[in-house]
């Protein structure tokens, strides 16, 4: 493909060749970068989130770093896709964690094997950074076991409860009523594998990070939607703390 622009769908076959050592090489020497550009981000409207992410894009390209925007919801992702179509400047590799492939543009239906919100990394085409490297580097999929789902908190509650910005969370996939899958920014799954339990009701409740080479099951994606009243709180403590929100 020479140096075009490449904007990429996770296939599933895409996973099935192991990595590369120069990819494994290029993680360790970005691994510094990797941790400014997954700083917690706060809520953008579209036009500003739109200008952000051509921000990054243009910081990766100059610089020869990597970054990475939020997770999104399709309607979103599909507009930045386009925004980075035919780019001979920038690779934007569109990641959903777990091995799954994320939805046609035309389709707001998630099926077997599809995920639903996204993020994009974002690098020079030179990099040489493969697909799976970025999905295992920018996406950690946890395990969550023996939680009783119908009387815990919801997840984007007991998520934003303990600090997690729900801009850095994929999908959350109910696969039965005590295994739930979520896919967090890699920054963040130490403090849930620390915290998140406590917000949850169930007698033994277990958390543990996929490998790689395991697929995410197939499940009900919860939404990701706050309570009015943890939203109403979440944004007086973010004005509390003097957050700056984009836009």
């Amino acid at each position: 493909m020479g140096s075009a622009a490449i904007i990429c769908v996770a296939p599933a076959a895409a996973f099935q060749s192991s990595l590369s050592q120069h990819g494994s090489v290029l993680c360790q020497r970005f691994s510094s970068t990797r941790q400014q550009a997954l700083a917690p981000l706060y809520n953008f409207n579209e036009k500003a989130l739109m200008t952000h992410i051509e921000s990054q894009a243009a910081t990766a390209a100059d610089t020869w770093s990597i970054e990475a925007t939020p997770f999104m919801e399709p309607d979103l992702a599909n507009k930045v896709e386009e925004q980075f179509q035919d780019r001979g400047d920038i690779t934007a590799f569109r990641v959903v964690g777990g091995r799954r492939l994320t939805l046609e543009p035309s389709n707001d239906k998630v099926g077997p094997g599809q995920g639903r919100r996204s993020r994009f990394v974002l690098m020079h085409p030179d990099l040489g950074l493969d697909l799976a490297t970025a999905e295992s580097e920018y996406c950690t999929v946890l395990r969550v076991e023996n939680v009783n789902v119908g009387s815990s908190n919801s997840f984007p509650n007991a998520l934003a409860s303990i600090g997690i910005d729900l801009d850095n969370v994929g999908d959350i996939v109910v696969e039965d009523s005590s295994t739930v899958y979520l896919v967090v920014d890699p920054n963040g799954a130490k403090q849930c594998m620390r915290l998140l339990s406590k917000e949850l009701m169930g007698a033994g409740i277990s958390l543990e990070v996929c490998e790689d080479n395991e697929f995410m099951p197939d499940g009900v994606i919860q939404d990701m939607k706050l309570s009015r009243i943890l939203e109403r709180q979440m944004e007086r403590k973010k004005l509390e703390q003097g957050y700056v929100q984009f836009g």
